[in-house]
């Protein structure tokens, strides 16, 4: 009677030996390769790089704009051709003739101008752009650490369903085993006249069905492997097996401070802030049409009607401008901004609550998960022994062929439910 037990320990022990020839991935490579490799992480990060750059054009708005300049014009248009000639400063007083006027002949201008010009006051339209892009540079890196969390949570699930599969593939080869064995002794036992044929048949069908769900946990298995090569940039056809070194699962601290880490650490509330900032710099920006724009400007040229000999000049001067709608589209665009500041605030408030909810759930399932982990592992010892001895009952003809069944789809079962909970606790 101890050979099917001998069986099974032969197979447990024998998995890992001939898994251990394929590449062996732990939990925390899968998802430094996740983190580093993904595609989607990668165009997060970009994103993220250009609202960083959105905020330096922001900023620019404060610096000098230097313009250069050089042109050629030909004309014998009798306007272009008096101011060319006062511009090179080479109108002399025969110029002042009628037939040089009406007919003055194609006459160049070649111009080098440089030019700068310097906002000086903007009614808080560059600083609200500013802390704008800021606000949404925020939101971006948040965005990308959301996305980071979501790939990590994502590599552990699935990661979690590979060691499930593979903890289901052994309790399978197992029981394969183990029915192999059983319908032997069920076809002793029936040639011997202390069974039926119902036996051997129940028996081959049991050991059909684990056959069959061998097969699937194997399609199953290629699958998962598949969908984590794809979260963490690599082949898809690559092969591995998953480490199953499972971290014992610990407990949470209290409530109100698990809380408050959340409020400081997850990316929806880092983003929901900023999506407010955004808008606040909305609002400053709508309110900013009210004032004027004043701008410093200065420049200096050289024109010539050779392009050898130029005469310079030099201009400076000032503009306030005012940009105003009459038909109330400036009042209606503050009252815009305010309604989306205040749709931000509330969205930003209902997140946090949200956020909190999740928290409350995580912990829940957390312990949960964990009483479950300790449960199964006893579960299984428990479904073992019961298996060890129907199967002695059976052969000493006190036990069906239904009970000795029963027994090893239980003992397959607590397997599952083993790893499942381990797995959830990971998660």
């Amino acid at each position: 009677m101890a050979r099917p037990l001998s069986i099974v320990l032969l197979l447990m022990a024998v998995w890992p030996a001939t898994s251990a020839a394929q590449t062996r991935l732990s939990l925390a490579d899968a998802v430094s390769a996740a983190t580093t490799r993904n595609p989607g992480l990668q165009a997060a990060r970009a994103q993220a790089d250009r609202a960083e750059a959105e905020v330096t054009v922001s900023r620019s708005a404060w610096w000098p704009r230097l313009t250069a300049t050089e042109a050629w014009q030909r004309s014998d248009q009798p306007v272009f051709a008096f101011g060319a000639l006062l511009a090179a400063r080479q109108f002399t007083a025969a110029d002042f003739a009628v037939s040089r006027l009406n007919a003055p002949g194609a006459t160049n201008l070649f111009t080098t101008r440089l030019g700068v010009g310097q906002l000086v006051f903007d009614g808080g339209r560059t600083p609200g752009a500013v802390a704008g892009a800021s606000a949404l540079r925020d939101a971006a890196r948040a965005e990308a650490d959301s996305a980071i969390a979501h790939a990590v949570l994502a590599v552990t699930r699935v990661y979690g369903q590979i060691l499930s599969g593979q903890s289901h593939a052994r309790a399978t080869d197992a029981a394969i085993a183990a029915a192999v064995e059983d319908l032997t002794r069920a076809e002793r036992r029936r040639d011997a006249g202390a069974a039926t044929d119902a036996d051997v048949l129940a028996v081959s069908v049991h050991l059909a069905e684990m056959r069959q769900r061998r097969l699937q946990t194997d399609a199953d298995l290629a699958s998962a492997r598949a969908q984590l090569n794809r979260l963490m940039g690599a082949p898809i056809e690559e092969t591995f097996d998953a480490v199953e070194d499972l971290p014992p699962p610990v407990g949470v601290g209290a409530l109100a401070s698990l809380f408050e880490e959340a409020a400081s650490a997850r990316p929806e509330l880092k983003r929901a802030d900023a999506q407010v900032r955004a808008a606040d710099a909305g609002a400053r920006q709508a309110g900013a049409v009210w004032w004027p724009q004043v701008f410093a400007q200065a420049g200096i040229e050289w024109n010539g009607v050779r392009a050898g000999e130029r005469a310079n000049s030099w201009v400076i001067g000032g503009e306030a401008r005012w940009t105003l709608s009459l038909s109330g589209a400036d009042a209606a665009r503050q009252r815009a901004a305010s309604a989306a500041r205040a749709s931000a605030v509330a969205q930003r408030d209902d997140q946090r609550a949200a956020v909190q909810v999740e928290v409350l759930t995580a912990v829940r399932q957390l312990e949960s998960a964990i009483a479950r982990t300790a449960v199964g592992a006893a579960a299984v010892t428990q479904s073992e022994e019961r298996a060890r001895v129907v199967r002695n009952r059976y052969e000493a003809g006190l036990a069906s062929m239904t009970d000795v069944l029963a027994a090893a789809s239980a003992t397959l079962d607590a397997e599952s439910r083993r790893v499942a909970a381990a797995v959830d606790a990971l998660v």
